[in-house]
């Protein structure tokens, strides 16, 4: 396997993990270095081992260690779902799960209006824009 940068902080290495995002918005809107992936959905009554997994038995424990992932057929329809990704290295994914926990556990900003009547967007949602927005959009329309 060769090194690999964590796309966050730039450190070079082998065990990288993969961020995986989806929220039905374009996230490259967001300016960040996201991939794209397609994965497809199916239901499970659908599908059929095709190869099955490299597995290594533990000599600790009763597991079998995955050492490579099988495939399957299937016989029904895919869905596919696109998804965004990022590569880190596990110092970076921790900092994004704590940020994630952090989101999650602050209460949501009030989503009351402001009186202004202008609508915008922000990450897709649609939000009325304060008084200083509405300023700083007609200055930068000023010559």
């Amino acid at each position: 396997m060769s090194d690999e940068k964590c796309v966050r902080c730039g450190e070079e290495g082998e065990d990288r993990r993969t961020l995986w995002m989806a929220c039905f918005y374009a996230m490259e809107e967001l300016g960040l270095p996201f991939e794209k992936e397609v994965l497809f959905r199916a239901d499970t009554k659908d599908l059929e081992m095709a190869k099955p997994p490299v597995t290594f038995a533990s000599k600790t424990s009763n597991d079998q260690i995955v050492l490579e992932s099988g495939t399957v057929r299937s016989n029904g329809e895919l869905t596919p779902q696109q998804f965004y990704t990022l590569r880190v290295c596990k110092g970076c994914r921790a900092d994004w799960m704590t940020a994630i926990q952090a989101w999650f556990k602050v209460p949501p900003a009030p989503r009351e209006g402001s009186g202004t009547g202008v609508w915008i967007r922000k990450n897709g949602a649609t939000v009325e824009a304060t008084q200083e927005e509405v300023g700083r959009m007609l200055h930068g329309r000023q010559p």
